[in-house]
This record gives C-alpha cells, structure tokens and sequence, in this order.
C-alpha cells in the first residue's frame, strides 16, 4: 500500500470514519511505524484492526491483535484477546492459517516464534519497558519495536515567566574565549609561517618568502573582521554546497507547526527582534543551530528530521531556545568561531575526493606507474587530511566553554516563553535518539554533526550514547551518572555540551514549581562542593577523574611546579646567607623541567598497571550488557572494565579514518565509541600500516579491550579483528610506556646538564 508522506492519527481516524479505508490505513500505518509515543501507537493499532477487514484484510487484524495480546497495559490484552476471537468467530477462513496469509507466527509457539522480548532480566512483565519486537511483513506495521515510552507529562496553561539570567558569567566566558582563541590561531598561522619557511631553507633553488617573518597580527585582525561582516553568508553557502541549505518561510512552518511559528512571532516582537531568516537541511538527523554576526542578520536553521520526528510544542520550545542564543548574542561569536574551524574540517573532507580524482588522472596519464603513484599519492593526501582535522580539532577546543555554557541560558528562555518544561526535555532526548538514529542508518558521523557539533542542542557524542540505549535503558539509567558522579566537572572539560542529565534538571525543577509531573524523574544534583575541605579533597584527587595520560601529565607539571617553588626559595636564601653552593637553584630552569618529566614518567610507571589490567577469562565480560555500565554511577575512566565485544564497526572509511576518530561499534545494547593507537601514538596513524582499522568499517568485528565510563563512554581497544582474520593490535599501552621511558631519558640528561 502507498505510504502517506506526512501520516497523522487524526487524518487516520477521519478517513476511517468517512469510509475510506485505504486512505485510513495508510496513514495508521505510518503512525505506528514513526511515532515515538506509545499510547498513539496503540490507538492506531486498535484502529487498524476496526479498518483492516473492511478493507478485505481480516487476517492482518487478527495478527494485530495478536501482538497486541503482548501489550504491558492489562486493559488492551482484554480487548485484544476479545476481540481476536470475534474476528476468529467472524472470519474463520483467515484464522485458519494466519502464518500463511501474512508471514506472522502465533505467538504461543513461543519456541519456534521469532517474536523476542527487550527485556532486562529483572524487569516483570508489566515493567513499562517491556518491548515486544515482533516480526511483521512489510505491510503490517511494527507496533512495539523497541522506543523509549514518553510519559506525556503536561505543560502549564498559565505561567509567570522567569527572572532573567544575571549574563555576567556568560559575558565573561565569551570575552575569555575569544581571547584564548584569537591567540591560539595566531600561534598556530606564526607555527605555519616559521615551518614553511624552515622547508624552503632546506630545499635547493627555493627561497623562503620574507613576507612570512613578519608578525601576522595585524593581518589576522584584518581576516577576521572580513569573516566576521561575511559570515552569514559564508556559512549559507557552505550549508548549500555541502548539505543542501534550502530556505523556510514562516508561513510554511505555521502551515505544519502551528505553535513554532506563534513562538517566533512572540518573541521577536516582546524583545524587539527583527524575524530571523528561517532555514531548513534536508536530512534525517534531528539538528537545530543558529548562527549570524548581528540579529537583523541571524539565521535559524533546522532539519527537515527534526521537524518530522518531534511535535509541535518540542519544536517550538527548539526555535525558542534558538532565539535564547540570538537575545543572548552568544550566537555572534560561536558563528565566526564554527566559521574558521570549518576551513580545515572542509579541507579534511574535501581531500578523499580530490584524492580519487587526481588518482584517476594521473592514472590515465601515467598507466604505467600504478603502484608506487597510489602510493605517494595516498600518504600525501593521508597526511594533509590527518593534519588539517588535527587543525580542526584543535581551533574547536577554546569554544567548548561557551558552547558548554551558553545552553543554560538559551534553556531558561525557551521555558520562560514556552511555559513547557517538559516538551523542552523530550525535545532534547527525541533529538539525541534521531541523532543516533542516523549514524546507525548511514553507518558513520556525518559531516555536519562533527562540524557544527558546538551549534547543536545536543552533541553528538552524548546523543549517540543516550539514543542507541535508551530502548532497552531507562533514561534515568543513562542520566543518573550525569547527576551524581562527584567527579563530573573535571570530564566535562573537552566536551563541546554540558551533561544532558545535568541540564535536564532545570527542566524538571521547573515542572515541578508549576505543580507539574516532571517527563523524567532524575536523582537529585550532587552540586559542586563549597566547603573548602571537601573541595581540596576532590581538587587533590582530580587526577581519578581523568584518562592516564591527561592525569599523569597534571601530576607531573604540579609536582614541577611545586619543585620549583620549592628550589626558587631555597636559592633566595641562599643568596641571602651567602650560601654561594645552592644560589644556583633559583634559576635552574632545566633542572625544573628535569623534574617535570621525571615525574610525569614516575606516575605513568605507577599508574598504567591499574589503568590497563590484563585481559584474562576470569576478569572479562564477553558482550555484556553495556546499557548496565552506562548506568553505573559512580565509575570513572581509570576504572576500567575488560571486555570482549562483537558487533559492526561503524565509521568513516580510508583518509577521513586514518586518526581513528570515527570509529563506533554497534552493539546487541547500543553503540559505544572505540579508541584505537598505533604503536607511535594517534600521530603514529598518519604512517604506513599493514593494515588499518578504518578498512574494517560496515563489517562485523570481536573487539577486545577496556571499557571506561567518561562523559562520552568508549572502549581502548587491544584488539579488533575480523573471525578467522588475524587480529589488528592497539597499542596505547606499549605508546604511553615509551612516552615515559623517553621523559625520564630526557629528564636524566637534563639533570647532567645542570652545571655542566
């Protein structure tokens, strides 16, 4: 049957009360393929089975009411159960073999039926996440696939608004973040004029351009103010080029969303805002991101999935918090920020492609140097695609604090205006379950949720995690570790979104001063500690919080640090009593630094053993169930746990993978990111290599390796290999065993050097 574009229970009932059955059928059909909300699901279902023998089709009420038999609600397993044999009664020629007729498998053989239920092994039977996945032909809908069920909790129909935010924490953010990363990019283009020219010096009949020893500052200046006055039309036209950017009137959103569009109106004129130009992707993944240099310049662009999967009221609570980031000006500086960082990303996904060409080319040109030409040609390219993503990578870290930041604000004003907290926290989750829906549907990260990752409402790593987990995990599960790690501030770090469980809260506070049932029932924050005792406490132990070589590299430069303080005194006395021996110390800069590495090394040597403990039958878990390690809260990354994992590998393939950062195992539970090392560290990728991780993309892997649990779970792989392939080791040990060795090498010359 042909399939509605846009179906609705209201248009299905409509047309089943009017006779049209095809026409009912249709869109009930696509409800229960498309809806997230369980009870409309089940409406429709109900409904299909009043429509499907009207329409000639006996059979497949009958096996609708089979289904439904399994429904948790005790009231529909009556109805259904009496109404199947009525239909039996009524039809007994389609009952006779329903098999048959329409591929289904009674559900009391249950030993042969393909029927299975998502079920935790403690849950009961009328656990509310008690999800049937049935087996159906095409043209029977699949009614309890597995969906988190939304609780539906109401919204308030008077409101006071809330008090505005005090922005003085925000103002501070954003002005620290443009000037931590206007100096980053000018250390980074002063790095590329000295390397640049340091090459030409080496190289016969080149000379190195004298333009490139001069100081870059005032040019950059000049760039930026450039980019700055161009960049809503620079990001239009790269959104155009490379995603299909097409524009959405306002009278086309109120056509379908009636409430989103009343919310823009409202807003631009209680705040004086001129209409943004409103913006629509066409794609499947659920993205919303603001972006201008002024208001009367702001554009407001969301996807087509978006719009599709989340309802009216959660949509229009997107397009408030969007205007949040447009009142707050936040928006101004993320824009030319996401901007810059996108001429790298864009030179690093652009490169597999001019890569195949120019190989084709020269190919037809020069048949006879196939091999060695690939090869070159795919270490250049390699290289230069590795590079200019590690450039990305590393521009994005100064806008992770703004965008961390901003969000609560933009959060508090989508409320205050919306008068609905609960449509704001099931809009964010339906956005992380369509982001992970996407990327186990494309089979890797897109483009445009790695790149515009600091615009989105919710990040895409957070949303990869939440989403593939949350139909067999409870929200609260996943989110509780969000809420009550005591170390949840240290990891945050380098994270481009706050910790959704976190966020949430506001939300669910809100609710409940409304006098309103909460959509989530969170545990309560553990806030960040204001006796000084307890915080020193945590401050002093921080280094649990963080992965082995980020706490280890702390370690060592506070215990440097310490030293110093320590020898700078003890040189000013020295000198002070004419102690001539040790007025040296004040000023022993290498000594210092000696110190520093011999340290970093020390702890490595002392910590690694317990960051990787050895992977033996009695200690790893063998495809467990990861939803169960996601809910554990008190876990942090050093506390690892062995695992052995089957499941495909999902990811980009050839140059866009050969850092490893896109690198996904689909598991039976949920997706989980892997982090692969070669043996000279994540640079170390960049190299020749047998055979490489990224070549094992859309197949099925074992995975064995260490879980840890951070704001962005993942694995460290050991290893990862095809069945009956030879296995591809990581070495990330071994790579952080050697970093040491060559610190406390250095570390000792240094130490010979003091006085030499």
């Amino acid at each position: 049957m042909a399939s509605i574009p846009n179906p609705t229970l209201a248009a299905g009932l409509a047309a089943l009360k009017q006779g049209n059955y095809q026409d009912a059928i249709a869109h009930l059909e696509g409800v229960c393929e498309m809806e997230l909300d369980d009870s409309i699901v089940t409406e429709a279902s109900q409904s299909l089975v009043e429509a499907y023998p009207k329409h000639g089709q006996p059979e497949k009420a009958i096996a609708l009411c089979q289904h439904l038999r399994e429904h948790p609600d005790p009231q529909i397993q009556e109805w259904a159960a009496k109404t199947e044999a009525e239909l039996i009664t009524k039809y007994p020629v389609a009952a006779k073999s329903p098999t048959d007729a329409t591929g289904f498998t009674p559900l009391e053989d249950q030993a042969s039926s393909p029927l299975k239920l998502s079920r935790k092994p403690n849950q009961t039977a009328s656990s509310s996440s008690l999800l049937p996945v049935p087996y159906s032909p095409p043209d029977i809908p699949t009614l309890y696939t597995p969906r988190p069920r939304w609780r539906n909790c109401g919204r308030a129909q008077h409101w006071h608004p809330l008090k505005s935010a005090k922005m003085e924490r925000l103002w501070l953010v954003a002005i620290t973040v443009a000037i931590a990363f206007f100096w980053l990019l000018r250390v980074l283009v002063e790095f590329a004029m000295e390397t640049i020219n340091s090459i030409l010096v080496e190289l016969p009949w080149f000379q190195p351009f004298q333009l490139l020893y001069r100081d870059p500052t005032v040019a950059l200046e000049i760039t930026l103010a450039i980019l700055f006055i161009l960049s809503p039309w620079l990001m239009d036209g790269l959104l155009k080029q490379f995603h299909g950017l097409e524009a959405l009137s306002l009278t086309q959103l109120a056509s379908r969303h009636p409430e989103s569009a009343k919310v823009i109106q409202k807003v631009c004129r209680k705040r004086r805002l001129p209409l943004p130009s409103l913006k629509v992707l066409p794609t499947d993944a659920t993205v919303a991101l603001t972006y201008g240099n002024l208001p009367r310049t702001a554009r407001i662009v969301v996807s087509q999935g978006l719009l599709d999967q989340l309802k009216d009221d959660e949509i229009a609570n997107i397009y408030a918090g969007q205007l949040g980031h447009i009142i707050n000006r936040d928006f101004i500086l993320m824009s030319l920020g996401v901007l810059i960082i996108q001429i790298p990303y864009t030179i690093y996904w652009q490169i597999p492609q001019w890569a195949e060409k120019l190989k084709e080319l020269l190919l037809v040109k020069l048949p006879g140097a196939r091999g060695w030409l690939s090869a070159i040609l795919l270490g250049i390219t390699g290289t230069v695609a590795s590079l200019s993503y590690s450039i990305y990578w590393v521009l994005s870290l100064p806008l992770l604090w703004l965008s961390r930041a901003r969000v609560y604000y933009s959060d508090r004003i989508a409320i205050s205006t919306t008068g609905n907290p609960n449509g704001l926290t099931r809009a964010l989750l339906k956005i992380a379950l369509g982001i992970s829906e996407d990327i186990q549907i494309s089979g890797q990260t897109s483009g445009l949720l790695e790149s515009f990752d600091v615009l989105l409402p919710v990040g895409y790593q957070q949303a990869m995690v939440i989403g593939s987990f949350s139909p067999t995990t409870p929200f609260e599960d996943i989110l509780k570790w969000d809420c009550t790690n005591p170390y949840r501030y240290w990891l945050i770090i380098n994270s481009a979104h706050p910790l959704l469980g976190e966020r949430l809260h506001l939300p669910k506070r809100y609710a409940h001063f409304l006098k309103l049932h909460a959509e989530l029932d969170l545990p309560a924050l553990i806030p960040a500690s204001r006796n000084r005792a307890e915080f020193f406490s945590k401050l002093s132990n921080s280094y649990k919080a963080l992965p082995l070589l980020q706490s280890t590299l702390i370690f060592g430069v506070i215990m440097g640090a310490a030293l110093r303080g320590i020898l700078w005194m003890i040189g000013k006395l020295s000198d002070m009593f004419d102690i001539w021996q040790l007025i040296w110390l004040h000023n022993a800069n290498s000594f210092i630094d000696a110190c520093i590495l011999i340290a970093f090394s020390i702890s490595v040597f002392l910590w690694i053993n317990n960051y990787f403990p050895d992977l033996k039958p009695t200690n790893i878990g063998t495809d467990p169930d990861l939803g169960d390690y996601f809910a554990t809260n008190a876990t942090l990354p050093p506390d690892s746990r062995p695992v052995l994992l089957s499941g495909k590998l999902l990811g980009r393939s050839g140059l866009r993978n050969w850092l490893g950062q896109d690198l996904i195992l689909q598991t039976s539970t949920g997706l989980v990111r892997l982090n692969y090392c070669s043996y000279l560290g994540p640079l170390g990728n960049i190299l020749p290599q047998p055979t490489r991780v990224s070549n094992l993309v859309n197949q099925t892997v074992i995975v064995t390796g260490w879980f840890r649990r951070g704001v962005n779970p993942w694995i460290d792989i050991e290893t990862i290999s095809i069945e009956g392939d030879k296995p591809i080791r990581s070495y990330y040990p071994i790579w952080i065993t050697i970093l040491a060795t060559v610190a406390a090498l250095s570390g000792a010359y240094l130490i010979s050097q003091v006085g030499a």
